[in-house]
This record gives C-alpha cells, sequence and structure tokens, in this order.
C-alpha cells in the first residue's frame, strides 16, 4: 500500500522551502502541498480570516489523505494553530513552524538574545515573543511586511529585496542578537542578502531543517539509509495552488529547489 502523503499548506509558495526541508529529512515520503495563492499574502490579513483559510485546507488536505499536518506559514501558525486541531480532530498530527525553531534555538543558546522578522500578522501575534520569553531568552522583533509579497513576485536577492532589507534592517537593531530567526517561510531565500546586515557573529536560523526534523519526529522516522533511498522509486509528490498564474508556476522552482509541476485546485469554488 503506497505511504500516505505529508499535507503541507501556506498563503503561497513561500512554504516549499519547508516542503523542499521535509523532502530531503524524508526522501521516501510524498508531499501534498496546498499554496492559498488566490489569498496570499496572510500577514496583511485578520486573525478571522487566517483562521477560516486554514481550516479549510486543512481540512481538504486531510480529505486528501494526508496522514500529518504541517503549517507552513508564521501567520497561521501564529494565528490559527487551534483552529487547524479543532478541523482535524485531536488525535490527528500537526506541526507548526514556531515551535520546533524556538525549541531549537533556545536549547542552543540558552539565555541568549534572539531576532525575529516575519510578517505584521505574525509579529503582532506575539508568539515568537512569549515562547522565546517563557524559555529565558531576550527577543528583538521587527515587522518587515513587505518583503514576502516581494519574494513570491519574483524580486529575491535584487535591488528591490535590498532596498527593503536597507529599510528593515539598515539601522542595526539585530547587531546585538546571538541569532536571527526568519519567522517567514519566504526569507530562506534571500537569508545571503540578511546575512549581509547583521554581524558574522549571528547565526541565521534555519528554520525548514528545524521543521523538518520534528516531522520526522512525531512520525518516528529514523534517518534513512542511503542505499535504500536509492533502491526505492522516487515518492510522487502533489502541488496545488489555489489560483495558478505564470509567476508562480516560475517561481516554484526557486522555492523547492527543482522541477514543479503545479495544479489548480478551486478549493474556493467548492
Amino acid at each position: 500500500m503506497p505511504t500516505r502523503p505529508i499535507g503541507i499548506f501556506d498563503s503561497g509558495i513561500g512554504g516549499l522551502t519547508i516542503a523542499r526541508a521535509v523532502a530531503n529529512r524524508l526522501p521516501l515520503a510524498p508531499i501534498l502541498y496546498f499554496g492559498d495563492t488566490a489569498h496570499l499574502p496572510y500577514g496583511d490579513k485578520s486573525r478571522e480570516l487566517i483562521r477560516h483559510f486554514s481550516s479549510r485546507i486543512s481540512h481538504h488536505l486531510r480529505d486528501q489523505g494526508s496522514r500529518l499536518m504541517v503549517v507552513a506559514c508564521n501567520s497561521a501558525s501564529s494565528n490559527a494553530l487551534d483552529a487547524v486541531h479543532d478541523a482535524l480532530g485531536p488525535s490527528f498530527p500537526v506541526v507548526d513552524v514556531v515551535s520546533p525553531v524556538v525549541e531549537g534555538v533556545s536549547q542552543q543558546f540558552p539565555g541568549g538574545k534572539v531576532g525575529v522578522i516575519g510578517t505584521r500578522a505574525t509579529i503582532d501575534s506575539g508568539i515568537y515573543q512569549r515562547e522565546f520569553q517563557v524559555r529565558g531568552c531576550q527577543v528583538v522583533a521587527r515587522a518587515t511586511p513587505l518583503l514576502a509579497s516581494a519574494i513570491e513576485e519574483g524580486f529575491a536577492e535584487n535591488a528591490v529585496s535590498e532596498a527593503l532589507l536597507q529599510a528593515y534592517l539598515g539601522d542595526g537593531v539585530f547587531d546585538s542578537v546571538d541569532a536571527m530567526v526568519l519567522g517567514c517561510t519566504h526569507y530562506p531565500l534571500i537569508a545571503h542578502q540578511i546575512r549581509n546586515f547583521v554581524p558574522s557573529t549571528v547565526q541565521i536560523v534555519d528554520s525548514p531543517a528545524w521543521v523538518a526534523e520534528r516531522v520526522a519526529r512525531v512520525l518516528g522516522e529514523p534517518m534513512p539509509d542511503a542505499d535504500r533511498v536509492h533502491a526505492m522509486p522516487k515518492p510522487q509528490h502533489r502541488f496545488l495552488v489555489s489560483d495558478l498564474t505564470p509567476s508562480f508556476a516560475l517561481g516554484a522552482k526557486r522555492f523547492f529547489g527543482e522541477d514543479v509541476q503545479l495544479e489548480e485546485s478551486r478549493l474556493w469554488d467548492l
């Protein structure tokens, strides 16, 4: 019997950075991805709308056979995680993109000072601030609301993203932190650019890797043997978007790291 897929969703295609990390960590597991491109970005939506979208998508991916749900969107993880649990039921495993990162970073930098950038919805929710402070870490957080949309539209590692980073980070607010959390799944695409705006002593956190490790832990999946991976057929991933446009089709490869065939899923017409 084929392995049931891991469900992953985001407001757009930024969550493909999480999907890529999960595919690297669990190379035999099929992925069922949903990017809600009809409603992106979630970062400027109300909490009520984010909860509505997240619940509906989670329910849909569960009905499509998913065995675990990854909320690969910081805005949704910080505003709608309880709504996702309610939609899926208490026994259905759910992994968000905040708690694995907070857990890993606070263990690596006990009592340290952590910087966080993210959408307005994520930063205004206060979730990173609360979770790090509970673990004894200091937090410097700043909303960077235009970055996700710019990256999604293809303005990554160019003059546009450079200008935005200068506006958001150019005042040196993060110069004294030990680690920098990229609190949006789009941001890993410009991690090298962000690196130029903080001292070399600041560690840029690989959030997707922490999330992928949590997924493997929840599923009880050890690191697979390389020979077994090589001998097995490649899993069949599916990538759905609620509104398919040429720009997203082109951008998906940048986020996932290899060719991606997007399918349009008119979930909101159902």
